[in-house]
């Protein structure tokens, strides 16, 4: 019998004594190793065993395996088999591309896998039930979490992170929302999915520094308020260089149309379209006279908040006020001005239209306009379309076993997703909560989120087929959508690689039951069965789009409307949480009015506050197309890998050389650089 070489590594290597078995080889001989250990074997190994020397020393000390690799010395060819856990003496098999799909897998380690995700699934009290037609929940959901009177929401973030006694776990249904886990803490969730230390002692960090030099500017501010713009400055202490910029240009028309593109809200902008105005025309001809001719152009684009329309608005009895805007913007040469803005969504004689010639109640109609995109921001581009639908997306893996390529993948797309959100629903949207407590929507929230949900489609997370819907592939100087899109076109063709490497034809995808489950899950929790939205995949063409979708909803999706939010509303009038007076009735506006229409300064303080620790960046950051060892080196990653990652950072590439454009020097669009985005959905 012929033998071959073989050059066997572990990795890490370890001073104490391994022991290998390769079964089928050798009458299953056992191997020390001590390091690269050089054998003949009569095969390449299917699969190995692996364990630590018995003795009363090691039982006290722990070794951590990441992978056996094993090369033959006669072609080259390398045999990787991922370990990636705690090694003792009783000894772990462990099989080359351990990865497989269920048709080609009926291992007893695959039915243990399913059976351990169904626990996971039933510890957040989730039965696999379908909604008839919509989930129920109990309306009550604000008061679940923990509550208290304008409690601290930085105390609160640590509270929810040391607890060790928390409340159960429940996956939740509220009329016309998606699933989501409420109540308890990410200590209740498995130990796996828990975050790790670093990141625990880096939010808490975050949390009492931020904290520290806000009771400080309170104590500086004591007793002061508003007279007049400038004298937000006497807050306005650690702003990044981008929130300087806006400081110093958030009254330009140019810089107010630039955040639609470039800002952390770029979902909303679209074309303005014969047949859906809603501003009178000939209120607009009056100042545009060639109003019409540019509609038929598609040189006019709109921004639309119908959302907060009849929401009532209220911090605990003090009455406060939201406006339901609709902003018309022009496209010219290189800019996109801002041309009107009706503050309500019925015209009426005390519903004026705003044009720039009305110098101070255009100031504040913009004003208004940007409190507007603040709820919509937070609430629905940025909580309900990347945080809400990518716990359901992570929830909905552990329909797989941990065996199934798609499951690896999708699990790293999901890391930390559940304690994040978890934390943050114990603190920002909770009875006690920011949201609550420093913002006119208050408990409303609910019904924003309900409405915004009847809007959400399958498309509409999707980037081409929302840059199609919206009409806005001619707008120029648009980075977030060309930059989206280059990110988007990377993993589809990545996803595309892995799928068509795994799946050798349509009829593999459809007999696929464990993915056909997570789609299933998906549509009735996250899509709620909406009829335009798959239930199903009967392609790979269909497999590969909704495995990007996923992955790019929580990872560029999230990133460019989560990293600019210190940026852009650092100098609150640029994104005012609050308004103490109605909108204005007529074009009479003071500054006076201005100012008595901006929170106060604890408000002011509070905002600063949360949006400057949703922005920093993580300690454990793991950028865009890096995946750990037992999912980047099974055979069918590494390829599609290697190109997705190269191509990525190409993109980085670009991004940063168009930085240095004189134009986009001062105030340059990298939130959608991969090298600062994540895979998944950390803060």
């Amino acid at each position: 019998m012929k033998m071959e070489s073989y050059k066997v590594e572990i990795i890490p290597g370890t001073s104490d004594s391994v022991y290998i078995t390769f079964p089928k080889n050798q009458g299953k001989k056992e191997y020390l190793f001590l390091d690269a250990l050089t054998i003949e074997l009569s095969e390449a190994p299917k699969e190995i065993t692996i364990r630590r020397e018995r003795s009363w020393r090691r039982t006290f000390r722990s070794w951590r395996c990441m992978y056996v690799t094993i090369t033959s010395l006669d072609s080259g060819k390398e045999l990787y088999f991922p370990v990636f856990r705690e090694i003792d003496s009783t000894g772990l098999t462990i099989k080359e591309n351990s990865a497989k799909l269920p048709h080609n897998d009926t291992s007893e380690e695959r039915k243990e896998s399913l059976l351990n995700n169904l626990k996971f699934r039933e510890t957040i009290d989730h039965h696999a039930r379908v909604p008839d037609p919509v989930p129920a929940m109990s309306s009550n959901v604000a008061e679940a979490s923990p509550t208290g009177s304008r409690q601290n929401i930085f105390l609160s973030i640590i509270q929810g992170i040391i607890s060790i006694f928390p409340e159960q776990l429940h996956f939740t249904y509220k009329p016309g929302l998606p699933g989501f886990v409420r109540g308890g803490n990410f200590f209740e969730l498995p130990k796996e999915l828990w975050f790790e230390t670093v990141k625990i002692v880096t939010l808490a960090y975050n949390a009492v520094k931020i904290e520290a030099q806000t009771i400080f500017l309170k104590l500086w501010n004591f007793r002061r308020k508003w007279e007049e713009i400038d004298d937000i400055k006497n807050v306005f202490w650690f702003p990044s260089k981008k929130a300087a910029y806006v400081a110093k240009n958030w009254k330009e028309d140019t810089f107010f149309g630039k955040q639609f593109l470039h800002g952390c809200n770029p979902i909303m902008i679209e074309k303005y379209k014969e047949g859906q105005q809603k501003i009178p025309v000939e209120t607009l001809e009056k100042v545009y006279p060639d109003i019409e001719e540019n509609i038929k152009n598609g040189r006019i684009y709109v921004v639309d908040y119908w959302i907060l329309d009849k929401i009532a608005a209220a911090i605990f009895d003090t009455p406060q006020f939201l406006a339901a805007p609709i902003v018309l913007l022009q496209q010219t040469a290189n800019e996109l001005n801002p041309i009107a803005i009706q503050l309500k969504q019925e015209p009426g004689e005390d519903n004026p239209v705003f044009t720039p010639q009305d110098n101070k109640a255009w100031l504040l109609a913009k004003i208004w306009v940007r409190n507007s995109d603040f709820y919509y921001h937070e609430l629905v581009s940025h909580l309900l379309r990347t945080h809400l639908m990518g716990e359901i997306f992570f929830i909905a893996s552990y329909y797989m076993a941990d065996q199934h390529p798609i499951s690896r993948i999708l699990r790293e797309t999901g890391r930390y997703t559940l304690p994040i959100n978890i934390t943050a629903r114990n603190t920002l949207i909770n009875t006690g909560g920011f949201f609550v407590e420093y913002t006119a929507i208050g408990k409303e929230h609910w019904e924003v989120l309900k409405r915004a949900t009847k809007k959400i489609t399958y498309e509409s997370l999707c980037l081409p087929d929302n840059v199609k819907q919206r009409s806005i592939d001619k707008l120029k100087n648009f980075h977030y959508r060309d930059d989206g899109m280059d990110i988007w076109e990377a993993l589809y063709e990545f996803v595309r690689g892995v799928v068509n490497g795994l799946y050798k034809n349509d009829e593999d995808i459809q007999k696929d039951p464990e993915l056909q489950q997570m789609v299933s899950f998906i549509y009735n929790y996250g899509f709620l069965q909406k009829p335009d939205c798959p239930s199903s995949l009967k392609t790979r063409e269909e497999a590969i789009k909704y495995i990007t979708m996923i992955m790019f909803t929580c990872s560029a999706q999230h990133a460019a409307v989560n990293h600019g939010q210190y940026d852009i509303y650092a100098w609150m009038p640029n994104g005012p949480t609050t308004m103490r007076k109605p909108p204005p009735k007529d074009k009479k506006v003071t500054e006076k009015d201005i100012m008595d229409t901006l929170p106060d300064i604890t408000t002011t303080l509070q905002a600063m506050k949360v949006t400057r620790f949703l922005s920093q960046v993580p300690k454990d950051f793991v950028p865009l197309g890096n995946y750990p060892e037992e999912v980047a080196n099974e055979s069918y990653m590494r390829g599609p890998l290697r190109e997705f990652q190269k191509t990525l950072t190409e993109i980085g590439m670009k991004i940063r050389e168009r930085s240095t454009q004189e134009s986009e020097r001062e105030f340059p669009y990298e939130y959608l650089d991969p090298a600062g985005m994540e895979n998944s959905i950390t803060i």
